[in-house]
């Protein structure tokens, strides 16, 4: 199975008041194979995503494009950019209330972009910014 990685990324911030629930095991070598394949394919800096890992997102490019590959080889993402709240949520490990997660993946669901990586990045980015709890590596 994909990686629970919603939008854990590989570049989650952990916010002062959010809780936080790491993957394991499988969940975790996937998620981090899956970065690397995306890290591969987009060109995205490694530095780049380190810093979104602490919570300083970017506007970049290549992050966005990284974000793209990464939700679409998770199937959360379709190739036009549009969000398969279903499958979203059926990636989040245990741990996360779902029934927030649904009703905010449902609201971030709405961000356009220009392309469908600006789409998938304002989807990250909402995610992101409405989560109590953020998923770790």
């Amino acid at each position: 199975m994909q990686a629970s990685i919603l939008f854990g990324l590989v570049f989650v911030a952990a916010g002062i008041n959010a809780g936080s629930v790491h993957l394991e095991g499988a969940q975790k070598d996937k998620a981090a194979e899956t970065a690397m394949q995306c890290m591969k394919e987009t060109g995205v800096k490694p530095e780049m995503v380190a810093e979104v890992k602490k919570g300083r997102l970017s506007e970049d490019e290549d992050l966005k494009k990284f974000t793209l590959c990464f939700f679409q080889k998770a199937g959360i993402i379709s190739p036009d950019g549009k969000l398969n709240v279903d499958v979203a949520l059926s990636k989040l490990p245990a741990g996360v209330d779902k029934t927030e997660a649904e009703k905010l993946l449902n609201d971030c669901k709405t961000k356009k972009g220009k392309t469908a990586a600006d789409t998938a990045y304002e989807v990250f980015k909402c995610y992101q910014a409405g989560t109590k709890t953020h998923i770790l590596l």
